[in-house]
């Protein structure tokens, strides 16, 4: 065993920088891309399906519809794809380590395309479920804290765990994955090294492992507790040095939200670069495994992996500043499609996965002066998923952001805002009610506000009741476009009109209709995707209703926190607050925790 490993440490470490930087171009790449066509699938599966929301009282009927099922395939199908890819760069890697051959990250990455082309040609269909299989067993433990630590996924294994009939389900799915995945564990290099089929490949790999599959089994399960334990000291790490710059740089009544909100995404990272880790480590121990038991098989002797002096590319000898600039231009690419995804708000859309989210009443407005940008910046440091915003015209059909139709209120003046000018507006002073800090804050523009939080916040903009008349919908749908930001804003009002009139310019715009009471199936209603309803209002039932027909429901205004945590324990899933920090620390500690040490032994733990 001592052996096995040393000899998988120096066949690691011969070619890691160029596998590394192979491994980390091909995840930011294809998993850039897979997301985006994850999402897109979700989408479309959701507005074929006629919800705008998914949630536990309606994701049966959802994932047995027709549409459904072929988009679920569709993604599986592209993810094993991408899977057989990725193992063919290692082998690839690995198969020029085992010969003592140095080689750089692009000929790892033509190995792994010539090699995946090569298993089509053949029709080595079934290396692609083999593959998601050797994905499941492999990443099984970072697969499990992802399940049931990271929102929104948490909710469903929950229902999975607490089920008997389902808890039974996950084991036998676990004894399946083991009894396919031991025999089976040599099949990609019989296919791909040694150019079989799938089956002649099967039969050589239960050949090659004969009685010594224990051994192989052995040194997996050792490295793999190796590499668990570092992982959870990397976190743990994290977790400490994040509290400690927490506290130095954030106001102490946002800390413990800012530290969870933080804790949440860096955990995200420690995971991503656990899965290319696990990756790396399980396959140089299975290269080990197969050139030590082939050779012992066929020649009695053992393999020689000692590394030559004489170590060169071969024939794939690529020169150093195409290989860097080609390496340049990938990672460039992946960049790119990450910034685009965040700023344009391609990312992931887990809202639509019933994941509770906060959304801060007029930007932070027990911070700031409400509606400014000064209250938007305060709602972004506060950790605040949305900002709730209200929008009407000036006299000049200026769309601008103020929640009250008289300014007497913010800025002193015995006006209505629709009698005034942009230019009249700006003269206004809407921060001195507030505080002196605010003297000079003015009314602005949804142009500057959107501007302002395209890809750092999500804002949910009301449309104030002004008439009949008015092009206000029209206008700000116009504006959300012309902004790309069709991902990021939801549309509300109390005036289902607007709402209509809205689906009617864009039907993939998210609107909801506020409510302060209501009787009846009024939910039913496909001119809005949500209702937005006073928190006193909300009831299980509701909640459930709501829910059972495809669509989400917000609250309002939701200050305690007895009040936060009965709309937790109700399922909403969306709170709108003046208190977002507050908020957050509520909806997403783990525990209750009053303390930083407190949050911290909860965290490590």
């Amino acid at each position: 065993m001592n052996r096995l490993i040393r000899e998988t440490d120096q066949v690691i470490k011969l070619n890691l920088r160029q596998l590394a930087v192979f491994e980390v171009l091909f995840r930011l790449v294809a998993g850039t891309f897979y997301i985006r066509l994850a999402n897109q699938l979700l989408r479309f599966s959701l507005r074929m399906a006629g919800y705008s929301y998914l949630t536990m009282s309606n994701m049966g009927a959802f994932l047995w519809r027709p549409f459904t099922i072929a988009c679920v395939a569709a993604a599986i199908a592209v993810g094993m794809v991408l899977m057989v890819v990725e193992i063919a760069g290692l082998i690839t890697a690995y198969q020029a380590s085992a010969y003592s051959r140095r080689i750089d990250s692009l000929s790892i990455l033509k190995g792994a395309v010539d090699k995946a082309v090569d298993e089509c040609k053949k029709r080595n269909w079934k290396l692609l479920p083999l593959a998601f299989a050797d994905f499941l067993m492999m990443n099984s433990f970072l697969l499990l804290r992802l399940l049931t630590r990271i929102k929104p996924v948490n909710f469903v294994m929950a229902e999975i765990v607490h089920g008997p009939v389902t808890r039974m389900g996950l084991v036998l799915v676990v004894v399946f994955l083991i009894l396919i995945g031991i025999p089976t564990m040599l099949v990609f290099f019989t296919c791909m090294i040694e150019q079989k089929n799938f089956q002649d490949g099967f039969r050589r790999s239960m050949e090659i492992l004969g009685r010594k599959w224990p051994r192989a089994v052995g040194l997996l399960l050792a490295l793999n507790l190796v590499l668990i334990l570092f992982l959870v000291l990397l976190h743990s790490v994290i977790v400490v040095v994040s509290a400690v710059v927490v506290t130095l740089f954030v106001e102490s009544y946002a800390a413990m939200a800012v530290l969870a909100a933080v804790c949440a995404r860096l955990e995200l990272v420690v995971l991503f670069i656990g899965t290319i880790l696990v990756s790396v480590v399980d396959f140089g121990a299975l290269t080990v495994v197969y050139y030590q038991f082939e050779r012992g098989h066929v020649h009695g002797q053992p393999w020689d992996f000692g590394i030559s002096e004489d170590m060169h590319l071969g024939g794939m000898h690529i020169k150093r500043k195409w290989m860097l600039t080609i390496t340049g231009a990938l990672a460039g690419a992946s960049l790119f499609m990450i910034f685009d995804m965040v700023y344009n708000g391609v990312s992931p859309d887990w809202s639509v996965l019933g994941q509770t989210e906060i959304t801060a009443h007029r930007g932070s407005s027990k911070m700031a002066p409400e509606n400014t940008m000064a209250a938007l910046e305060a709602a972004m440091e506060e950790m605040a998923d949305y900002s709730e915003i209200d929008v009407q015209t000036t006299a000049d059909g200026i769309v601008v952001v103020c929640h009250d139709l008289n300014l007497k209120r913010v800025a002193g003046v015995d006006r209505t805002l629709g009698s005034m000018t942009y230019s009249q507006l700006e003269q206004l002073d809407v921060g001195s009610h507030f505080s002196p800090t605010f003297k000079g804050e003015r009314i602005p523009t949804l142009r500057e506000v959107l501007e302002a939080c395209k890809g750092r916040m999500k804002l949910n903009i009301e449309l104030k009741n002004i008439g009949n008349d008015t092009s206000l919908p029209e206008q700000v749908a116009a504006l959300v476009r012309e902004y790309d930001m069709e991902d990021q804003c939801v549309i509300t009002s109390v005036k289902l009109k607007y709402l209509e009139r809205i689906k009617a310019m864009d039907p993939d715009l998210r609107t909801g209709y506020i409510l302060a009471a209501a009787y009846g199936n009024y939910y039913e209603s496909g001119d809005f995707d949500f209702i937005s309803i006073r928190s006193s209002f909300v009831s299980r039932r509701l909640v459930e209703a709501v829910h059972e027909d495809g669509k989400a429901i917000h609250v309002w205004t939701v200050n305690s926190k007895t009040e936060m945590d009965q709309m937790k324990l109700l399922g909403v899933d969306n709170i709108i607050t003046d208190y977002p920090a507050r908020a957050r620390e509520i909806l997403y500690r783990e525990e209750t925790t009053e303390t930083l040490m407190e949050y911290l032994k909860m965290m490590i733990r």
